[in-house]
């Protein structure tokens, strides 16, 4: 008998089972929606936490190397150098700290000019012999390819003595050494070559100390003396101990760069949760959609006779299925997203941060398990209203089940609740308050979610005033009926929209401040830079041209503020000093004798330092004290900046170093830089037109917001998606309304009209709501989250271009996708 009943179960559960097999063969499209819209959630979610996973693996390495060994510089008064007595005198007082260098530049054969860094490559060679030597220079293979060492080829390398030097290329195309493994100085002298993959030294050839004594007599001594971490108490002995041409030189403090990583990489985890999301309102409009039929059919089922528990079961499995379905298509996605993005995120890092990475990306298993349980959240939040109502009573006592009208009271309470909560929450400015701040603007964006189909109805409502047409009135008035129909796909369009414009606005205002700030700092007609010997030379010239107008000279020294590192920028000129832009300005005069000085912003958000405050500032024995009279936007960098007018002989700290002049002509069409270099007998690469240095620093700074912008047009890609899923089951829902107005007369031409334009006209209404609540994401994002990310804020352009431009991308993406599906209806051939 109890055989009878497992047989009697087995039998039901496969006949449920294949009833809902059936139910995806005739609805192919119905499902394969479904499918595709749970992997679409599944990959944009996996997508960005893969993404984050690999590059943080990836540049793990480069964050273990931001605390700098090298804890402070000794380095000689300009024009000087360290020389070995001067070595030898401080190391026979006990200092054994040292490490020496000499940094200094030969011009080549072939024009350019190669920079050496002269120093003890023995620890070097012993930890990687492989890739440094003692008997040649060595060269990054990033560097050599600079300077012309490198070959690029075609085939793959048959000689087996040429030497490949990097896998980051398509296939069949090579790089490698040339076949003279020199490099010939512009006297003739030629010099053996090692190349290397070891890129974090930049552009600077390695070389051994006496090698470089060897190779070029004209080097005598030391640039500098790089010291390892020391008690304060050696540190003020060691400053003592130095004689008056040497000075101390704080090392930069880089540990910051982590952090801003890790919130960059938030940055990009909260737009893939608002990603996940709107995937999961269209994978819960298409689970609705598909359940429309099943729903019947399990209702019958239950009439007929068939256990709960067999139709649950077959539901579960079919969650199981669906779950390891949409797993396998999220990750094909989000590996050829991954794929494509982790580069471009790389660059970005490696611009901003100087955290290097390969680009290269390795599937982990890890990644596979995530898919699952992210395919599983986004299949139980989607079956989760089916599993309710198959569980209800209810469902056995009629073979139809009835939908329920959408409850307009209990969305706009969730929606006030959510509002309250937003405007009671406290401002937070600090980075460990990064969460805070997500979950703050992510409350008014589901708080406005929320009420959407509330103030679509009342902003439908009002817009039946304003046309006497009964025609267009009844258009406008049966799509305020279909508001709650038709909410979800809606409010995945308006996630997406509001997204993409906060986006665009804040790209816009970065483009804008930016262009000002590079506008302002780049106000010179042509920097140009010189070594010690070249000084006079140059300045000379200058001071015999008719043509100009000024020039000021760049100089910066290295402190400390408290334990962070500054640079201290001397403004000798009023045009070095107009040359900054301004976040704000004390309107105070400074008292007589007294400094003043401007910080960056990244200084003033980090240590909390406002106007008219004083600060000092430490070299060593040395102190200064200045008042803070202003507070200027430094927008890329990440360390700490202090710029004080001084004239010429105030000149309170030690260690100044000369970049160059910036040069103010009265005609600056009349300037050639290959004439003026061989005028003044300089490297073309010694003079800079600031126009050229605008244009880099915009391109790269552009890179920043790549991915965001990319991200932001997937939403909407994604959204679009959802409502061309949506719109021709949603009308076929309709029937009865649609069957009586084909019995008024109504062609297909005209169906299909007065379709889209109700969709349209829901599309217009979530258009206008998005545009309030983007420019305020918008806002707090450049006043708040940049600050966070990066370190640095924009005031806010609300230029109607981003709103216009993203709004009419999602309109074209849009009508398409509901006009297609829309114009495929055959009302009389499904109604009947």
């Amino acid at each position: 008998m109890q055989k009878d009943q497992i047989t009697a179960r087995n039998s039901e559960f496969f006949l449920v089972l294949k009833a809902h097999l059936a139910e995806y063969i005739n609805k192919p499209l119905l499902n394969l929606g479904f499918i595709l819209s749970l992997a679409i959630a599944t990959s944009t979610l996996l997508c960005i936490l893969v993404l984050n996973h690999a590059s943080e693996q990836q540049y793990q390495e480069a964050n273990s190397r931001l605390k700098s060994p090298v804890s402070f510089y000794i380095v000689a008064n300009e024009g000087d150098n360290i020389s070995i007595d001067d070595f030898s005198e401080l190391t026979a007082q006990g200092f054994h700290q040292f490490s020496p260098t000499h940094l200094f530049r030969k011009p080549l054969a072939s024009g350019k000019q190669i920079t050496f860094r002269a120093m003890d490559m023995l620890p070097l060679v012993l930890t990687m012999p492989d890739s440094f030597t003692t008997n040649s220079i060595n060269l990054s293979s990033d560097y050599a390819e600079f300077l012309g060492l490198m070959n690029t080829l075609t085939e793959p390398l048959t000689n087996p003595l040429a030497k490949a030097v990097t896998d980051d290329l398509s296939p069949g195309i090579t790089k490698a050494i040339k076949d003279d493994t020199q490099v010939t100085l512009a006297d003739g002298q030629s010099l053996e070559v090692n190349v290397n993959q070891i890129n974090d030294w930049g552009k600077v050839a390695l070389i051994d100390l006496p090698l470089a004594w060897q190779v070029f007599p004209d080097i005598k001594g030391f640039s500098h003396l790089m010291v390892g971490a020391i008690s304060d108490a050696e540190k003020a002995r060691l400053a003592a101990a130095l004689p008056e041409h040497l000075s101390i030189q704080e090392a930069w403090s880089l540990e910051e760069r982590e952090g801003f990583a890790d919130a960059l990489h938030l940055n990009l985890s909260a737009l893939a949760i608002l990603g996940f999301i709107v995937s999961l309102f269209i994978a819960f409009q298409a689970a609705n959609q598909a359940w429309q039929k099943r729903g019947e059919l399990a209702a019958k089922l239950r009439l007929l006779g068939v256990e709960l528990t067999s139709i649950q079961k077959v539901m579960l499995c079919e969650a199981f299925a669906l779950t390891l379905l949409a797993s396998i298509i999220g990750i094909a996605i989000a590996f050829a997203l991954v794929s494509i993005l982790l580069p471009i995120l790389g660059i970005t890092l490696d611009q901003l941060y100087q955290l290097r990475q390969t680009g290269h990306f390795q599937w982990h298993w890890l990644y596979s398990l995530w898919a699952f349980v992210i395919s599983g959240v986004a299949v139980f939040l989607a079956l989760l209203k089916q599993f309710r109502v198959i569980s209800s009573a209810k469902i056995a006592l009629t073979a139809r089940i009835v939908p329920q009208p959408f409850n307009y009271r209990a969305s706009a309470a969730i929606g006030i609740t959510l509002l309250t909560i937003f405007l009671l929450w406290p401002d937070v400015y600090a980075q460990n308050s990064w969460h805070q701040l997500m979950i703050k603007y992510g409350l008014l964006l589901i708080a406005s979610v929320a009420l959407l189909p509330n103030l679509l109805s009342y902003l439908l409502k009002g817009m039946s005033y304003f046309t006497r047409s009964f025609r267009l009135k009844f258009v406008v008035k049966d799509a305020r009926q279909q508001v709650g129909r038709r909410y979800l796909p809606l409010a995945a369009f308006y996630l997406a929209l509001t997204a993409s414009i906060s986006a665009a606005l804040m790209v816009n205002s970065f483009e804008k401040s930016f262009t000002a700030y590079l506008d302002q700092l780049l106000s010179s007609d042509m920097f140009i830079s010189y070594n010690p010997k070249q000084k006079n030379r140059v300045e000379s010239w200058l001071n015999q041209q008719d043509n100009i107008d000024e020039y000021v000279v760049f100089k910066q020294t290295t402190a400390k503020y408290g334990n962070d590192t500054l640079v201290v920028h001397a403004l000798m000129s009023a045009k070095q000093q107009n040359s900054l832009l301004f976040k704000e300005k004390s309107s105070k005069q400074k008292s007589t004798g007294q400094f003043l000085c401007y910080i960056n912003e990244q200084l003033s958000l980090k240590k909390g330092l406002v106007l008219n405050q004083q600060i000092t500032i430490k070299q060593g024995s040395q102190t200064l004290t200045c008042t803070i009279t202003a507070i200027f936007y430094d927008y890329g960098n990440q360390g700490y900046s202090v710029k004080i007018p001084l004239k010429a002989k105030q000149m309170p700290l030690s260690g100044w170093r000369e970049h160059g002049f910036g040069v103010y002509f009265h005609d600056s069409n009349k300037l050639t830089i290959p004439a003026l270099a061989e005028q003044l007998g300089l490297d073309d690469q010694q003079i800079f037109v600031p126009e050229q240095i605008k244009k880099m620093a915009l391109a790269i700074f552009k890179q920043t917001f790549v991915l965001t912008q990319a991200i932001a047009f997937v939403l909407l890609v994604i959204a679009c998606f959802g409502l061309f899923l949506s719109a021709n089951n949603l009308e076929l829902a309709r029937k009865p309304d649609l069957h009586t107005l084909s019995s008024l007369g109504y062609s297909r031409m005209e169906l299909f009209s007065h379709m889209l334009m109700q969709w349209l006209l829901l599309a217009f209404g979530v258009l206008l709501l998005s545009w309030p609540i983007a420019g305020f994401l918008a806002k707090a994002l450049v006043a708040k989250v940049l600050p966070v990310s990066f370190g640095w804020s924009m005031p806010l352009v609300l230029d109607i271009a981003p709103f216009a431009i993203t709004s009419f991308t999602g309109l074209i993406i849009l009508i398409p996708a509901l006009a297609i599906p829309l114009y495929k209806i055959n009302v009389r051939a499904s109604l009947s």
